[in-house]
């Protein structure tokens, strides 16, 4: 009776068990980093968030801001843009806090001040900055 009871209790754990391909591509960054995930047609507008990121990575490393991009069709930037409820037809910058969640989108380009000075206005880049004064 214990061996039955053992395997019922391992198989309904298992069945509980999410698989791994249903799970959100930005899980690995939860809590981790922010993210500025850029979905739609790789074109002018994907270039240029592009840029804006590469030109000012010295102040997206110290906020701790990830580039991803949606831009082909691959599985991976099909199931990105699925997690973001995006149909990736046209440009989109989404900036996805370390909670996950996302905290601004916008349909054009995010110049690197006015996305700094959002994540900077977030209450965790708060907490960061006030232990970063500290040391």
């Amino acid at each position: 009776m214990p061996r039955r009871l053992l395997t019922t209790a391992l198989l309904a754990g298992f069945i509980a068990m999410p698989y791994q391909s249903h799970a959100s591509p930005l899980e690995p960054y939860k809590w981790k980093n922010r993210i500025l995930v850029v979905t739609g047609p790789d074109d002018t507008a994907a270039r240029q968030q592009r840029r804006i990121y590469e030109t000012a990575k010295a102040g997206m490393t110290e906020r701790q801001i990830l580039l991803l991009e949606a831009v082909d069709d691959s599985a991976a930037s099909r199931q990105l843009r699925t997690a973001l409820g995006t149909d990736g037809r046209r440009f989109k910058a989404h900036l996805i806090g370390k909670d996950g969640h996302t905290a601004f989108t916008s349909d054009t380009p995010i110049s690197a001040d006015a996305l700094f000075d959002r994540v900077d206005a977030m209450p965790m880049r708060q907490d960061e900055m006030r232990r970063e004064r500290s040391r």
